[in-house]
C-alpha cells in the first residue's frame, strides 16, 4: 500500500476546517459543502471553490468528472456517517424507546450515537428511577441518608473532620521512594511514550503538572510513575548491577505505594461518595485507564524485584509475590465509578470557575482538575472526558473477549462512546477508537452467543455464525476507508483478532454438535462428555483445526498471519515497547493460532490452504516477531513480553522441529 500516495489524495480532497482539524472530510450528496461543515453549519471552503470556478467546458468537465469519483464513496457516506446523523435526530427530539435495545440484534450491528452520557442530568432513566421520585415527593431531612447522597453527589457538603483519612499527605515524594529529579524524569517519560491514553495540559511544565497531580491523587501519579520504571528493569547490563538493584527497591517501593493508593482510593469512591470536597474524579479515572492498559506489565515484573536481601530488609515482600492486577475488574469499577459520576455528579460540569492561581493551589476549595488546560473550550474538555469513557470501553470489552467474561456495560451504554464524534473537535483518532470498541462489540456478542448455546442444533449454529459474518461486513464497509490511511493505526490489527475469534468458536461451537462420543465413552456407559472430548482437553486447538473445514481453516490462518505481519510495519522497538498488553498479547496469540495451522496443513498435505504464502516466509515473519520481543523484553524472565517470547519460541520450536 502506497501510505503517502493515500496522504496526499486526502488532502487534496479535504476541505479548510476538515484539514485542520485532521479528520477525514466527505462530500455531500445534497450540498456544495461537505458533510461536517453541513452538520456544523461552518462555511466550508468547497463552496468558495466551485462558486469560483468559470463554467468554461474544461472546468465543467472536471466537475463532472469529480462528482463521478464521488459516487462510490457517496454510497458509504451514509454508513459513516451514520451515528453522527443520529446525533442530530437526537437533539432535535426525543429518541423513541427501544424494547430490545439491550438485547443483541443481528440487524443493527453497529454504535448508535447517544448523547445521554453527557446529559445524564436530564436522561429519563434517572429521572424516572424510584429513588428520585422518592427524592421529589419529601423534604431533604425525610429522605434516607443513602439515597439521598447518591443522589446529590456533587452538592452534600461532607464533614472534613471525617476526611481527614483521604487527605494524608503521603506520597512518593513524602515518604521519598523517588527523588524530585526522578519524578520529574518519570513524568517526562509517561507524557512522551503514554501520553496518548491521558491528556495532560500540553503547555505546563513537568514539574507544575506533578504538582497539580499530588493535590488531585496520589494513586494517578503513583501509576505513571510505575508504569514508566518498568522497562528500567530489563537492563542485561552486567556491569549496572548496582543501579539495577536500587532501580528494583524504587519499583518494589511504588508498588507498596500503589496498592496503599488503590485501597484508599476504593474505599473512598465506595464508601465516601457523597463528599464532593474530596475532589479527584477525573485523576482517579485516568488512574483506571492507565492500570487498566498495563496491568499485566505492571503485575508481570514484581516478583524480579524480589530477593533473599529484601525479604531481610522487609519480610512484608513476599507477600508481593502474589501481587496480581486485574484489567477487567478495574475497568469494571473505571466504567461504573464514570457512569456514576456523569449521572449524578460534576463529570462534565464547566471547570472555567475553578482556574488555579497560586493563592488556591492546594487548598480543598480548589477544584480546577489537571486534566483541563484553562484555555481549552468546555466543548474539548468535554472530548477529553469522553475520551477517558471510550478507553476504558475499549480494554474492557478486550478484556470480555480475552477472559471469556461478561460485559459490565449493556449495549446502550456501549453505544455512549459515539458520544464523541458529535462533537466538533473530534478528530481521526476518535473515529479509530469508535471502529475498534465496535467490531470488538461484534466479537463479544457472538461469543456470548455461543456460550448460552451449547447444546444448539447445527442450523442454529450456521445461523449464528451468517449474521455475524453478515455485521461484521457492514462493519466493514463502514470503517473501510480507515484500512488505507498512511498513518500507523490498529483497527485492522482489531478486525482480524476478532475475525480470528469468531472463526475459532464457530469451528469449536460446530464440533461441539456433530462430532459423536466414542461408544465406550457414551453417557450410556458413564461417560462424560466434557471429560472425555479431545476438543475439552490440554492443546484442543489441535483437535479444532483438524475438524474444521477448509473455508474457515483458511481464514483462521489469513487472519492470524495479518495480525503477526502487522509487526512489521512497526519498525521502532520503542514504539512497540510502549504499546498497549492488549496489543502484545493479541500478537502472541495470533502466533500460537499460526504456528499450529502452520503445523497442521504441512503434515496433512493441506498447502493450498496457505494461498500461496511460502512456508518459509511465514516462519520468517514469527520468528520477526518472537525477536521483537526479545529486545524489548531484555531477558528479564519475569516481565511478560520475555514469557511471550519464550512461550512462541518454544512452540515455534516444538512444532517445526
Amino acid at each position: 500500500r502506497n501510505r503517502k500516495a493515500g496522504q496526499a489524495t486526502r488532502t487534496l480532497k479535504a476541505c479548510e476546517l476538515c484539514r485542520k482539524q485532521k479528520t477525514r472530510c466527505f462530500r455531500s450528496p445534497e450540498n456544495k459543502a461537505c458533510l461536517r461543515c453541513t452538520f456544523l453549519s461552518k462555511s466550508c471552503s468547497f463552496e468558495v471553490t466551485l462558486e469560483s470556478l468559470p463554467l468554461t467546458p474544461s472546468n465543467s468537465s472536471s466537475i463532472n468528472t469529480l462528482l463521478s469519483d464521488q459516487a462510490e464513496t457517496n454510497r458509504k457516506l451514509d454508513l459513516i456517517y451514520s451515528g453522527l446523523r443520529e446525533v442530530l435526530h437526537h437533539i432535535k427530539g426525543p429518541e423513541k424507546s427501544d424494547s430490545n435495545s439491550n438485547s443483541h440484534s443481528h440487524s443493527h450491528p453497529h454504535l448508535h450515537s447517544t448523547p445521554g452520557l453527557i446529559n445524564n442530568d436530564d436522561a429519563p432513566s434517572s429521572k424516572m428511577s424510584p429513588f428520585s421520585i422518592v427524592n421529589n415527593q419529601l423534604k431533604p431531612v425525610d429522605v434516607p441518608r443513602p439515597i439521598l447522597n447518591l443522589l446529590n453527589l456533587s452538592t452534600i457538603t461532607g464533614n472534613r473532620g471525617r476526611n481527614s483519612y483521604f487527605e494524608s499527605t503521603d506520597d512518593l515524594l513524602t515518604l521519598g521512594i523517588l527523588s524530585e529529579s526522578e519524578t520529574v524524569d518519570l513524568m517526562n517519560d509517561f507524557r512522551r511514550n503514554y501520553g496518548r491514553w491521558v491528556s495532560f495540559p500540553s503547555n505546563l511544565s513537568t514539574s507544575v503538572l506533578i504538582d497539580r497531580i499530588r493535590h488531585k491523587s496520589s494513586l494517578l501519579l503513583t501509576t505513571c510513575c510505575c508504569i514508566s520504571l518498568r522497562y528500567s528493569l530489563n537492563s542485561n547490563n552486567s556491569n549496572d548491577k548496582e543501579n539495577l538493584q536500587r532501580m528494583k527497591k524504587s519499583y518494589r517501593d511504588l508498588v507498596k505505594q500503589l496498592i496503599r493508593d488503590l485501597d484508599r482510593s476504593l474505599i473512598k469512591f465506595g464508601a465516601f461518595q457523597g463528599a464532593s470536597d474530596l475532589g479527584g474524579d477525573i485523576e482517579f479515572l485516568q488512574a483506571m485507564v492507565i492500570l487498566s492498559i498495563y496491568s499485566f506489565s505492571i503485575s508481570s515484573i514484581v516478583p524480579s524485584t524480589i530477593n533473599e536481601a529484601s525479604l531481610i530488609e522487609d519480610e512484608s515482600d513476599l507477600n508481593l509475590r502474589d501481587f496480581n492486577l486485574d484489567p477487567w475488574f478495574l475497568s469494571s469499577i473505571g466504567l461504573t465509578t464514570f457512569i456514576t459520576k456523569s449521572t449524578f455528579g460534576t463529570l462534565f460540569k464547566s471547570n472555567k470557575k475553578g482556574i488555579p492561581s497560586k493563592s488556591t493551589v492546594g487548598k480543598k476549595s480548589f477544584p480546577f482538575t489537571i486534566l483541563y488546560d484553562e484555555l481549552d473550550s468546555d466543548e474539548y474538555q468535554t472530548l477529553t472526558t469522553l475520551r477517558i469513557y471510550n478507553h476504558m470501553c475499549l480494554v474492557h470489552l478486550i478484556q470480555c473477549v480475552f477472559s471469556g467474561r461478561m460485559c459490565v456495560l449493556d449495549e446502550i451504554r456501549i453505544n455512549y462512546c459515539t458520544a464523541t464524534l458529535s462533537l466538533p473537535s473530534a478528530t481521526n483518532f476518535d473515529g479509530r477508537m469508535v471502529s475498534e470498541i465496535g467490531i470488538l462489540l461484534i466479537a463479544y456478542n457472538y461469543m456470548q452467543i455461543l456460550s448460552m448455546t451449547d447444546s444448539g442444533s447445527l442450523s442454529e449454529c450456521e445461523s449464528n455464525f451468517l449474521s455475524v459474518k453478515e455485521e461484521i461486513g457492514q462493519w466493514y464497509e463502514q470503517w473501510e476507508y480507515l484500512f488505507s490511511q498512511p498513518a500507523l493505526q490498529f483497527v485492522e490489527l482489531n478486525y482480524n483478532f476478532c475475525n480470528l475469534i469468531i472463526h475459532y468458536g464457530y469451528t469449536y461451537q460446530k464440533m461441539s454438535i456433530m462430532k459423536p462420543l466414542n461408544k465406550e465413552n457414551s453417557p450410556d456407559n458413564g461417560g462424560d462428555l466434557l471429560a472425555t472430548a479431545p476438543m475439552y482437553e490440554e492443546r484442543n486447538i489441535s483437535y479444532i483445526l483438524e475438524n474444521s473445514d477448509r473455508n474457515s481453516l483458511s481464514k483462521m490462518f489469513h487472519h492470524s498471519y495479518n495480525v503477526v505481519k502487522f509487526v512489521n510495519d512497526i519498525e521502532s522497538d520503542s514504539y512497540f515497547a510502549y504499546l498497549s498488553d492488549q496489543l502484545h498479547f493479541c500478537f502472541y496469540f495470533s502466533g500460537i493460532c499460526l504456528v499450529n495451522i502452520l503445523r497442521y496443513v504441512i503434515d496433512n498435505g493441506q498447502l493450498n490452504v496457505l494461498g500461496g504464502s511460502e512456508v518459509s516466509e511465514i516462519v520468517k515473519d514469527i520468528r520477526n516477531l518472537i525477536d521483537k520481543f526479545s529486545r524489548v523484553g531484555q531477558d528479564n524472565q519475569d516481565d511478560i513480553i520475555t514469557k511471550y517470547k519464550i512461550g512462541l519460541e518454544n512452540h515455534l520450536s516444538e512444532y517445526l522441529s
